[in-house]
């Protein structure tokens, strides 16, 4: 089975705002720029984890995302059903 570079975003974004402290966010382009990814691209992902309240976007001049949730409760299976969706990994 293999991954699709977005699930790979999806993990690092995820893996990033776990280590930030409190309610703090960060932007989608700050995100996009420290992995080397269009923000049009990432945001993409983004707006995929948060429908899938994963992420939980703040607007506004100070906003951002962060997570919705604690680390602990939030698996890589959570992540890469947010990304891929629910289709069959093997056919």
């Amino acid at each position: 089975m293999k991954l699709g570079e977005g699930v790979e975003a999806a993990i690092h974004c995820a893996a990033m705002l776990a280590g930030m402290e409190g309610a703090a966010t960060m932007p989608g382009a700050a995100m996009a720029e420290a992995f080397g990814l269009s923000p049009s691209y990432l945001l993409k992902h983004l707006n995929a984890l948060t429908a899938s309240g994963i992420l939980e976007s703040v607007p506004g001049p100070s906003g951002g995302y962060r997570l919705a949730r604690p680390a602990e409760r939030i698996t890589l299976l959570d992540i890469v059903l947010a990304v891929e969706g629910r289709e069959p990994a093997f056919r």
